[in-house]
């Protein structure tokens, strides 16, 4: 068994990532049922984050040119956003559905290199995005009439496809940043911002906080005892799945290999929700899940 694991060591650590990532989301879900917005969820996730990127950084040793800040602002805002919209779906649908929708983002870094850097896409990525699409369709459902929609409502599939469209942005500009910065400088500035912009989401919740954006602003909950062990148990889980996905792209002979065992987080994810009394998918919104898996399996292997 330890040759096979050392044989495939970036598959091995992708594992273990898909599983620590859906714990962070399993953790964020008991949170969100113990009464503590979204928005304070992604805040405490970060800063325990923010401490371990502080590290890394005071380790460093590769250091490269830089000098393209605001772009390196732009990757923290829309990364940021995107997690906004990820634990708000954490919270209000079933763990499954919120990751299945962040695995849209391959859709749009197909798209967004199709239209603005004029890549050619081909017969596979089309068809990649086409079955990803008709995934989305399954799931959110839009021509069912209320009494015989299955899948999740029109506002959480909404939020869900955006968040996969902030994810997408941020990690297309992550492709031009690597030219400038180390692995460490840009993951810190995304931490970082992480950690600013929910603080003031908060603040400004104290005084203001509509309805219609409770997914962008909220005000502060006192955590409860139980609470505060989620917490400190989501930023260690957290902190290890940092480590485990930084080495899984890094030891792996094909990335492509890896990206595409990462999609198992949705599985793991489904199997935690329905732990905590999430309802078994619907024959439809199965096939979308499968159908979003599929096409954006397509689109991560047709470069590998």
């Amino acid at each position: 068994m330890l040759p096979l694991i050392k044989h495939n060591l970036g598959i091995y650590f992708m594992f273990l990532a898909c599983l620590e990532f859906a714990l962070v989301g399993f953790c964020a879900k008991i949170l969100s049922d113990e009464g503590l917005p979204s928005i304070e969820v992604m805040f405490f996730r970060n800063v325990i984050g923010l401490a371990f990127m502080i590290y890394l950084l005071s380790r460093m040793k590769t250091h490269k040119e830089g000098g393209h800040f605001w772009l390196l602002v732009f990757r923290g805002v829309v990364g940021t956003i995107s997690l906004y919209l990820f634990f708000y779906n954490i919270s209000h649908i079933s763990l499954g559905g919120a990751f299945v929708f962040q695995k849209t983002s391959p859709i749009f870094i197909t798209l967004i290199a199709f239209f603005v850097f004029k890549e050619s896409i081909g017969f596979k990525g089309w068809l990649g995005v086409l079955v990803a699409f008709c995934g989305v369709l399954l799931i959110s459902q839009p021509w069912a009439a209320p009494e015989l929609h299955t899948g999740l409502d029109l506002k959480n599939s909404l939020l869900g496809v955006v968040s996969g469209f902030f994810a997408a942005l941020a990690l297309t500009s992550v492709r031009q940043l690597r030219k400038y910065y180390a692995t460490e400088q840009v993951a810190f500035s995304f931490i970082f911002i992480g950690t600013i912009m929910p603080l003031f989401s908060m603040i400004i919740g104290q005084f203001y906080a509509p309805k219609a954006l409770d997914f962008f602003i909220a005000p502060f909950v006192m955590p409860s005892l139980k609470a505060w062990f989620f917490i400190l148990l989501m930023g260690a889980v957290g902190t290890i799945y940092q480590i485990h996905i930084t080495k899984s792209y890094g030891v792996a002979k094909k990335a492509g290999i890896v990206a595409g065992i990462s999609y198992l987080d949705v599985v793991f994810s489904m199997l935690l929700g329905l732990a905590l009394g999430d309802k078994f998918p619907s024959p439809m919104v199965c096939a979308g899940i499968v159908a979003i898996i599929l096409g954006g399996i397509i689109l991560v292997y047709r470069k590998a």
